[in-house]
């Protein structure tokens, strides 16, 4: 059985045993709401010792995976774009959309600058 199962279990055990006493005997309210008190910073304690450890997962992307997969005529063998130079991708301005020549630094029709990838 899961560790952390068993916790949550024994919790809602320490729960119902405590609204029992507090409701069944008034006089030991306060031993009650500490030992619930006291239930949640053991739980919480224990939840985080025995937390899942898994493998860790690659951080950084790969070479031949995408998260994004291709479909249609674009295959993986196709060189991307390289960002060397200041090259305009898109081709016209996003704030007035604007045609813009490649390179262009800012927009000849409302004088933003283009933002550069």
């Amino acid at each position: 059985m899961n560790g952390r199962l068993v916790l949550s279990l024994v919790g809602l055990g320490v729960i119902a045993f405590s609204f029992y006493i507090i409701f069944a005997y008034p006089g030991y309210a306060d031993d009650a709401f500490y030992l619930l008190l006291g239930w949640m910073v053991v739980n919480f304690a224990l939840l985080y010792a025995i937390r899942p450890r898994g493998t860790p997962s690659p951080t950084g992307p790969t070479l031949d995976q995408s998260p994004f997969p291709s479909t249609g005529a674009a295959s993986s063998s196709t060189p991307l774009p390289s960002s060397s130079g200041p090259a305009t991708p898109l081709g016209f301005c996003i704030y007035c959309a604007a045609p813009l020549t490649p390179g262009a630094r800012s927009c000849p029709a409302c004088g933003h600058a283009v933002p550069q990838w």
